[in-house]
């Protein structure tokens, strides 16, 4: 994941990467309008090569599985965040092929525990 500051003017700054070792990340949602902190969705279901969940990803680079196939994901493909719901679409891909949206409550403070901000 990259990181490109744009100035008021809508010059960017210089590209940094924040993370990486994740792939096959679909689809992210910034935690809040300001935060920069982010839930990413992980399908790896569609390429069967990776994990199918979503992870929040921290300003210093750390990220942490925040749900997980063990939760019911299967092909998640994009995310939402409105209030402190996360809102997760779900693919499918494997069987038995049961597209949904599902939703998770956000617990903020254990969710930002330790995180840098």
């Amino acid at each position: 994941m990259l990181r490109v500051p744009v100035s008021t003017t809508g010059v960017h700054g210089p590209i940094r990467q924040v993370a990486g070792g994740l792939p096959n990340i679909d689809d992210l949602s910034f935690l809040t309008p300001r935060s920069d902190v982010v839930f990413a969705a992980q399908n790896g279901s569609s390429s069967n090569k990776g994990p199918d969940r979503v992870v929040a990803i921290y300003p210093n680079g750390t990220y942490k599985p925040v749900l997980t196939s063990a939760d019911g994901l299967a092909s998640p493909s994009a995310t939402a965040v409105r209030g402190n719901r996360l809102y997760i679409t779900d693919g499918g891909v494997p069987e038995p092929h049961d597209p949904k949206l599902q939703t998770a409550r956000i617990n903020f403070p254990a969710l930002l525990a330790g995180a840098a901000h």
